[in-house]
C-alpha cells in the first residue's frame, strides 16, 4: 500500500496500512418482519487482528464547530458518515460493501482529533483503499448526496444504518451528517 496524504475540503485524506483489532461480542434476535430486538446474546469469542489497507479522513474540530454540531452529537455524526461512505464506496471501487470495515471516533489518540476510517477486510488489502483515496472527492459528494436524498427522518438501511455495525447501529445522527459533510466538502461545490 502506498502512503499518501492530501487535503479534501476541509479535511486531510489519509491512506496507508492500520492494525484492525475485531471481535464478535453479541448477536441479536429480531422479530421476523420488523426491527424490533427480542433478545441480545452475549457471546465470549477470540479477537481477530490483521494489517490492512485504508484510508481515514481527520476533521479539524473546527470544521465540526462551524457545521454546529454540538459535541455530544459528534460521535453519532462520524458514524453515520462513516456507515454511508462506506455504503458508497463500492460504486467506485467495485467491491461488495462486506469488503470493507469502518471506525469512527471523535478522538482517536495516533490522529489527535475526529476521525473516520474506512478499511479493508482483507489482510494486507486488495487496492480498494487505494481507489477511495483516488476518488474521494466524488466518493464524499456523492455519501452527503445520497443521505439528503433518502425520505426517512432520522437514518435508515438505504442511508446511515449498516447491516454489519459492530455497535448495533448506535449512535447515528443522519442530520448531523449532513451538516457536517456540506461544510467539510463546502469549497469543491
Amino acid at each position: 500500500t502506498r502512503e499518501a496524504v492530501r487535503p479534501l475540503g476541509r479535511a486531510r485524506l489519509h491512506l496507508g496500512s492500520v492494525r484492525v483489532h475485531t471481535q464478535v461480542v453479541a448477536y441479536q434476535k429480531k422479530a421476523l418482519g420488523s426491527r424490533q430486538v427480542l433478545d441480545t446474546v452475549w457471546l465470549e469469542l477470540p479477537s481477530v487482528s490483521y494489517e490492512t489497507a485504508a484510508v481515514w479522513m481527520g476533521i479539524p474540530e473546527r470544521t465540526a464547530a462551524a457545521a454546529r454540531i454540538d459535541p455530544v452529537d459528534l460521535p453519532g455524526t462520524l458514524h453515520a458518515a462513516e456507515h454511508a461512505g462506506i455504503a458508497l464506496l463500492p460504486l467506485r471501487a467495485v467491491c461488495d460493501r462486506w469488503d470493507l470495515g469502518g471506525l469512527s471516533t471523535a478522538f482517536h489518540p495516533e490522529t489527535g482529533g475526529p476521525t473516520i476510517f474506512i478499511h479493508e477486510a482483507y489482510p494486507g488489502g486488495a487496492g480498494i483503499s487505494e481507489i477511495a483515496f483516488d476518488t474521494a472527492e466524488d466518493h464524499w459528494l456523492a455519501t452527503v448526496e445520497a443521505i439528503r436524498a433518502c425520505p426517512c427522518a432520522h437514518g435508515c438501511p438505504s442511508c446511515v444504518q449498516s447491516p454489519k455495525c459492530g455497535n448495533f447501529n448506535e449512535p447515528l445522527d443522519k442530520e448531523g451528517a449532513v451538516a457536517l459533510l456540506d461544510t467539510l466538502l463546502a469549497d469543491l461545490r
